[in-house]
């Protein structure tokens, strides 16, 4: 059934509640089927919070325009080529570990900082970026600061080199768990977004494996 967006009619996939990795809120989303920019596999419009609306594009890392417009990494951290790392957060949804830069952190030392934090893990030195989101803001409230226009979310496929037994420490206090899952596992947890990832991430680590 389509939906309405500023006068433009958006053909709806599915209308589903995911958790937002950059703001670690819950958001209402619609997928669309059309308009997508070169490179990229899916587009959904999202509500941040009450008022903050935002198009997410999801695609091959080509979408993004540069390095320095990545503004959060995340990790699809495999510990065997059948299991792969997922934390969860406070609203009980799956996801794969990371989070913003902070500082001049580069994307590297971000992703090693959320994983530890978040997962207690320690990921081997080489990984490969499969993907990214870009955050497209659909309108301006009053009071925040738009940096970055349009920022992005990148994902790497990584090998887990070490798990901790410590007690998990995030200073952003949204995630309250770590889990190994299978990978039909981890399909019946994440969302649709984190799910597409999943599979490309399986996809290269596959080609690596028989390169």
């Amino acid at each position: 059934m389509p939906g309405e967006k500023d006068g433009e009619t958006i053909p709806v996939i599915v209308g589903y509640n995911q958790k937002d990795m950059a703001t670690g809120t819950t958001r209402k989303i619609r997928a669309r089927r059309n308009g997508l920019p070169h490179g990229a596999w899916s587009s959904t419009d999202a509500t941040w919070g009450e008022k903050q609306r935002v198009r997410l594009i999801t695609g091959s890392p080509s979408l993004a325009e540069s390095e320095e417009h990545i503004r959060s990494i995340h990790a699809v951290g495999f510990t065997d080529p059948e299991r792969v790392l997922l934390v969860e957060n406070k609203d009980r949804t799956w996801t794969f570990p990371g989070g913003r830069l902070e500082g001049g952190e580069t994307l590297d030392e971000a992703l090693r900082r959320e994983v530890w934090e978040e997962a207690r893990a320690v990921l081997a030195p080489v990984h490969q970026m499969v993907a990214v989101t870009r955050i497209e803001f659909l309108n301006r409230v009053p009071g925040r600061v738009y940096r970055v226009h349009p920022s992005y979310i990148a994902w790497v496929a990584a090998q887990v080199s070490e798990l901790s037994d410590e007690p998990h420490n995030d200073p952003a206090d949204g995630v309250i768990g770590r889990r190994i899952v299978t990978l039909s596992e981890a399909q019946g947890l994440l969302g649709p977004l984190e799910c597409r990832v999943l599979e490309v991430a399986i996809a290269c680590r596959r080609e690596v494996d028989c390169g």
